[in-house]
C-alpha cells in the first residue's frame, strides 16, 4: 500500500515539472512589476506593482515552463499620493482585493521569443492572458542558476470588473487599456 503512495507522488511530481526543470524563486529586490494607463486621453501614467512572492520552473535553457506570481495591490505606487489613493480605492478597492495573481498554464516559443499563457486574478476575477516576453540573460552566482526575465502584456481592465470611469471633460481620468511589463531574477534554489 505504501508502495503504491509513493509511486503515485512521484508519478504526480513528474507530471506538475517538466524533466529536466530546475526550481527557482523570483527575486524580489530584483524584480520590477509596471503599469501604463492613459490619463485623459492625453499623457502615459506609470507605476510600481510590488512583488509579493514568485516561484518558477526553467529548463536548461532558461525557457520558464512553470511560473507563478503575487502582487501587492494593496501598495500601488505612481509617485503620486492623491492617484494612488484614488487608484487603491475607487478602481482596485485593495481592502477587499488586496492581491493580484499570475499563473502560468502554458508556454511556447523560444528564451529568446516566447509566449506564456496563463491565469490572471485581479479584482476577484480571473482571465486568460498571454505575456510575450524573452529570456534576457543569465548568470551563475555562488553555483546557481539564475535567469532574468522580461515580459509584457497589455489588458482591458474592464474585463476584470474595474468599471469606474470618472470623467473630464468627456475624457477618462484612466483608460481602459493596461499595459503591464514585468522585469525579473528567477535564481535557483
Amino acid at each position: 500500500m505504501i508502495k503504491r503512495f509513493v509511486v503515485a507522488g512521484v508519478l504526480a511530481a513528474a507530471m506538475i515539472a517538466p524533466a529536466g526543470a530546475t526550481d527557482a524563486l523570483l527575486d524580489i529586490p530584483h524584480t520590477q512589476a509596471q503599469f501604463t494607463v492613459t490619463h485623459l486621453a492625453l499623457s502615459r501614467v506609470h507605476g510600481q506593482i510590488p512583488l509579493i512572492s514568485g516561484t518558477a520552473s526553467f529548463n536548461d535553457a532558461g525557457l520558464p515552463t512553470a511560473s507563478s506570481a503575487t502582487f501587492d495591490m494593496k501598495n500601488v505606487n505612481s509617485q503620486d499620493v492623491n492617484r494612488d489613493n484614488s487608484l487603491r480605492a475607487d478602481y482596485l478597492e485593495t481592502d477587499k482585493y488586496p492581491t493580484m495573481t499570475f499563473l502560468e498554464k502554458k508556454i511556447d516559443g523560444t528564451p529568446a521569443a516566447f509566449k506564456m499563457t496563463g491565469d490572471l486574478t485581479l479584482h476577484g476575477v480571473t482571465k486568460s492572458v498571454v505575456l510575450t516576453g524573452k529570456v534576457v540573460n543569465s548568470l551563475v552566482v555562488k553555483g546557481k542558476r539564475h535567469f532574468a526575465y522580461s515580459a509584457s502584456t497589455t489588458i482591458d481592465r474592464r474585463d476584470f470588473g474595474i468599471v469606474f470611469a470618472k470623467m473630464l471633460d468627456n475624457q477618462l481620468f484612466a483608460g481602459y487599456a493596461v499595459e503591464i511589463d514585468i522585469d525579473t531574477d528567477a535564481g535557483e534554489k
